[in-house]
């Protein structure tokens, strides 16, 4: 299931944007790969066998085929990918445009809701030449369940809100000077690296070095991600939610203040000395 859940963020997105099932795209991802396993997918992360070259990479291994009735061993290049969201995105981007002879090859699988004949329609537009081909993705949803990540977007009544890790308070006509405040956010289904980067007017980058994130392709639902936005140094309050293992003066510490401001700023806290998780305490 390790395999799934690397993917699965990825395979919704891509499902979403192209109207594609999620379902038929990971029984393919585990089908053509052995679970993420086979040489091509850990030498190229190519996932779905896709022959070629991408941005000019590629890597030659040799591949089963059916001709004229016979089982052959031929070799044969295949697309080598940076990473499987490239792959994921490349077998989506062929199902909706086709071919070059064949705009329509794959016309069927786009929006076909039942996964069976969403398999069926992949076998019968010749993406392999296995005969059982349609069967065995037919198999595979149905042995690990994959049909449940096909409804998520419709359980999805509310999309995880935002939270925030610093309150910005204004104060008319007092002057203040720009100041980076970090901020906190629960990835949500549909989000991008690149696209919360330009929301919060910041740089992927950025935001790579700030949440240790080495591979930018590669987040996931419910990620806390770290991202700075601007305040006042005078018109800022801060907060820190208590974690186990917190104390006051550990606090005090990661945040440059000290105890006695902390008291301070917290008179309704008998015992400052004495908190406990998920409790929400001003240090600035």
């Amino acid at each position: 299931m390790s395999f799934i859940n690397e993917i699965l963020p990825h395979a919704k997105k891509v499902g979403k944007e192209f109207n594609i099932l999620v379902s038929l795209i990971l029984a393919q991802a585990i089908h053509e790969s052995n679970w993420g396993k086979s040489g091509l997918a850990t030498k190229g992360f190519n996932l779905f066998g896709i022959k070629g070259t991408y941005n000019g990479q590629f890597v030659t291994m040799k591949t089963w085929e059916v001709y004229n009735g016979k089982s052959v061993y031929v070799d044969a290049n295949f697309r080598k990918y940076p990473s499987w969201y490239e792959s994921l995105k490349d077998l989506a981007n062929l199902y909706q445009k086709g071919v070059s002879w064949d705009r329509n090859k794959y016309k069927k699988v786009i929006g076909e809701k039942d996964y069976k004949a969403a398999a069926k329609a992949v076998q019968a537009a010749g993406y392999a030449t296995d005969p059982d081909y349609a069967t065995k993705l037919i198999k595979t949803i149905e042995s690990n369940k994959l049909t449940q990540y096909d409804s998520v977007e419709e359980k999805t009544v509310k999309p995880a809100e935002e939270k925030v890790s610093a309150e910005i308070v204004t104060t008319p006509n007092k002057p203040s000077t720009a100041k980076k405040v970090i901020k906190t956010y629960k990835v949500k289904n549909g989000d991008a690296l690149s696209k919360l980067a330009s929301k919060w007017g910041t740089t992927v980058k950025r935001l790579q070095e700030l949440n240790n994130i080495k591979d930018p392709n590669k987040i996931y639902i419910g990620q806390t991600l770290k991202y700075e936005a601007s305040g006042s140094v005078e018109n800022i309050k801060q907060y820190h939610t208590v974690v186990k293992g917190d104390n006051v003066t550990k606090i005090a510490k990661k945040y440059s203040t000290t105890v006695a401001a902390i008291k301070k700023l917290n008179p309704n806290i008998k015992d400052i000395n004495k908190i406990y998780p998920k409790q929400k305490i001003r240090i600035k």
